[in-house]
């Protein structure tokens, strides 16, 4: 086998490996789709502080986008990994052996869910700054993505380990729900096993620790990351990857659990199918074509969706469903992808990990807000939440048009 062939491999398989963190964000997101109503069930939670404990993992996530920034700068990046890996150890098993009683039970599962939040919020900074940083210029759009198709990765497997534990563990609703959580615990383990013979970025010599971020040179990267991080949730992605299962209820009505479970593995399928579409699309086109084309879909599925369920019992379920999974498609290969691999390009070696840091608090912001009050708004009727997201799509897709940059292909340097 030849050096280059060699060197290939090898780059791919720390590529891999280093994503597993991907599959963790991934799996803590989707799987607690699956716990939502018999959490609120089990402490008896009104919507206000149901969303509350549901968003625990996004404040968490806030968190860590802020502190993984210096970590990374002072620690380096492999360990700021190797920590987060830890904390989402932690946060499974902690989830797992959450205590019953609508006193106790509510606030462990939500500092349980914080912690892990910590370790999503880290990982959504270290890993695409890392893989951005070892890979060739023609390839690092793909490479970055290796990450997000993790993501989309862990939220199908969480979506199917739910389903499994569901369908086929003869358990109490108050089990249920934990094992589900714990079941994070084995990529948990995988991850950090992974981690062992990664090497350092080769960026990490060269970065200088005191250079500020908020300063005039850097203006332009700073406001074309935050409105990149500030629309990609108001796409509603996360609304719809914690909050499937209700979207389902809300267009079959009082239909079977397992229906929406069922459901909801079909939204994680067509994600990760149009994910894999923009491995290949990405570095042919570029980052902005697919952001343009993917927020008009995007705009056109939310409205189809609010019409639908705007029309109750009269709601054709079929085209409801299609909307649905339309929108899914729509932000896997456009929103969802260019994100994490356009912030990476934009921001010099010397502020990177504090660019990145920065764009991935504003997203968990916004992630956090939006999952806080989507079961607020859509309480009654999910109509005017996608209608929200529509218009919130449009206004990204002009912003695309005539404000974004291109960075396909060009060096990071």
């Amino acid at each position: 086998m030849c050096k280059q062939s060699q060197s290939n491999l090898s780059l791919y398989w720390i590529v891999c490996a280093v994503s597993l963190g991907g599959l963790l964000f991934g799996f803590d997101a989707g799987v607690i789709s699956g716990c939502d109503q018999a959490v609120q069930k089990e402490f008896a939670l009104a919507p206000f502080w149901h969303g509350l404990v549901m968003a625990g993992a996004l404040i968490g996530t806030v968190f860590g986008a802020l502190a993984a920034g210096k970590m990374c700068d002072i620690l380096g990046r492999k360990p700021t990994l190797v920590w987060m890996g830890v904390l989402f150890l932690v946060s499974a098993a902690g989830c797992a052996v959450t205590p019953g009683g609508k006193v106790l039970g509510p606030h462990v599962l939500a500092w349980m869910r914080f912690i892990g939040g910590i370790g999503t919020g880290g990982v959504s900074v270290a890993v695409p700054m890392y893989i951005a940083e070892i890979a060739p210029p023609k390839k690092r759009g793909r490479l970055v993505l290796v990450y997000q198709f993790c993501i989309v990765l862990g939220i199908v497997v969480s979506y199917i380990s739910n389903y499994c534990v569901e369908r086929w563990l003869a358990m109490s609703p108050e089990v249920v729900w934990r094992v589900m959580l714990g079941a994070e615990c084995l990529p948990c383990v995988m991850y950090l096993a992974a981690l062992v013979k990664v090497p350092e970025s080769p960026h990490q010599a060269r970065v200088e620790a005191s250079a500020p971020l908020f300063v005039r040179r850097n203006m332009r990267p700073i406001m074309l990351c935050f409105v990149v991080a500030f629309f990609s949730q108001l796409s509603g992605v996360n609304a719809v990857n914690f909050y499937s299962p209700r979207i389902f209820g809300m267009i079959f009505g009082e239909g079977s659990k397992l229906v929406s479970l069922a459901g909801t593995i079909g939204v994680g399928i067509v994600n990760l199918v149009f994910t894999m579409l923009a491995f290949f699309l990405i570095d042919r086109f570029g980052r902005r074509p697919l952001l343009i084309s993917g927020c008009a879909s995007m705009a056109a599925m939310h409205g189809l969706v609010a019409w639908q369920i705007s029309l109750g019992a009269n709601c054709t379920p079929w085209l409801a469903v299609a909307g649905v999974y339309g929108f899914i498609a729509a932000v896997a290969f456009s929103a969802s992808a260019v994100i994490w691999v356009f912030i990476s390009e934009i921001f010099p070696p010397d502020v990177r990990a504090k660019g990145q840091s920065f764009g991935g608090m504003v997203h968990w912001v916004m992630c956090m807000l939006v999952t806080w009050l989507f079961p607020v708004v859509a309480k009654d009727t999910g109509t005017y939440a996608f209608a929200f997201f529509a218009a919130m799509m449009l206004i990204e897709m002009f912003w695309a048009i005539f404000a974004m940059p291109e960075t396909k292909g060009r060096s990071i340097e």
